[in-house]
């Protein structure tokens, strides 16, 4: 499978009318797994650029502001063009989750509170209900002390029962995807992904799944004595040979490893750009991977203004067969209707 550059497709409508005449069709319900496909997703997925000159304003406190620079289109639009998985930071006050990167300094967002961003997602998901499944990472920001934010809540057992409380006030049951489900009878989520694999992907069309993109002490805090996180509506940041193991966060492109952990039916996410800098070799190694879940700050519709760079699948589609573990007799296969990317963006031509 070819690993796109930014200026050597053509749009998308093109290369999905040779892959209709070629006699592709969509995956059938024993043809693809949900783990056997790979998406683009977004960094920061909310994020809006600060009011100009706040961000030289701040260098001497905040070295690494440059890399505020960046807006991203709201959640549906970013749907629109095929984006299938976000992350959103979070930092928690008595009514509720808001979405947002840095208080009073980067703070910028297209949905402030978490029920909004989620809200938005679950509207356009009811308007394409057959859409692969849609990953969000929650990221929970725990900054009270350094910016004397008094009215922030810590993050502790009730905080987190609050974030599943407000995933399940928006999306019913029949619209997660949860570690339960795909554990089913197996006797730990890791064997579960291991041995019997994850739901299909017709199973799942239409669907959302929560990645708790913490480790240390928040992810034990939301693991204590849900071992293999029982009763949970989000799985986390994992590694192999926890039983809670399912997703896998790989931020750095390790072709490698993370081939030999997406053979072995992991979950992984990484990132073909990070902070702003980025190189063709990495965006290269993040697609061959077989990460199910590439994350950039440059989709489809962002591209960088100066050089072009992009991230996106070859003819800029929502999802693509899994270069490293899906069938090979699948290899052709058209994973979502056309007609649910409403502003087609010409790869190279933006």
């Amino acid at each position: 499978m070819p690993t796109p550059t930014p200026r050597s497709h053509t749009c998308w409508t093109a290369a999905l009318a040779v892959a209709l005449c070629a006699g592709a069709v969509y995956a059938g319900p024993d043809a693809l797994r949900m783990n056997q496909i790979q998406v683009i997703a977004t960094h920061n997925s909310y994020h809006v650029r600060p009011k100009k000159g706040l961000v030289e304003q701040v260098r001497p406190f905040y070295p690494n502001a440059v890399t505020f620079e960046y807006t991203h289109a709201p959640l549906d639009v970013q749907l629109d063009r095929g984006l299938r998985s976000f992350e959103l930071d979070l930092h928690c006050f008595p009514d509720g989750y808001q979405v947002y990167h840095v208080p009073h300094v980067d703070f910028g967002t297209t949905c402030k509170r978490l029920v909004d961003c989620l809200e938005c997602v679950r509207d356009w998901s009811a308007r394409h209900p057959r859409h692969v499944p849609i990953v969000f990472l929650l990221e929970i920001k725990d900054d009270r002390e350094a910016l004397a934010m008094s009215s922030a809540l810590p993050v502790d057992a009730a905080t987190l029962d609050l974030l599943d409380e407000e995933i399940r006030s928006v999306f019913p049951p029949e619209r997660l995807i949860t570690p339960d489900l795909v554990r089913s009878d197996a006797p730990t989520l890791e064997a579960a992904v291991r041995a019997h694999g994850w739901p299909t992907l017709d199973a799942t069309r239409g669907k959302v799944l929560f990645i708790l993109h913490e480790g240390g002490r928040n992810r034990d805090l939301y693991t204590h004595g849900r071992p293999s996180l029982e009763g949970r509506a989000m799985f986390i940041r994992s590694e192999p040979g926890r039983p809670d193991a399912a997703t896998l966060v790989m931020d750095y492109p390790d072709v490698e490893k993370i081939q030999r952990v997406v053979k072995q039916g992991y979950l992984v996410r990484t990132r073909a750009d990070a902070g702003l800098l980025f190189t063709e070799t990495r965006r290269q190694a993040a697609l061959a991977s077989g990460a199910q879940i590439v994350s950039t700050d440059f989709p489809l519709g962002e591209a960088h203004a100066e050089t072009g760079y992009v991230v996106a699948l070859p003819g800029g589609v929502a999802a693509l067969p899994n270069p490293v573990n899906a069938p090979p007799s699948q290899a052709a296969a058209v994973l979502e209707d056309p007609a649910y990317l409403q502003s087609p963006v010409a790869i190279g031509s933006e």
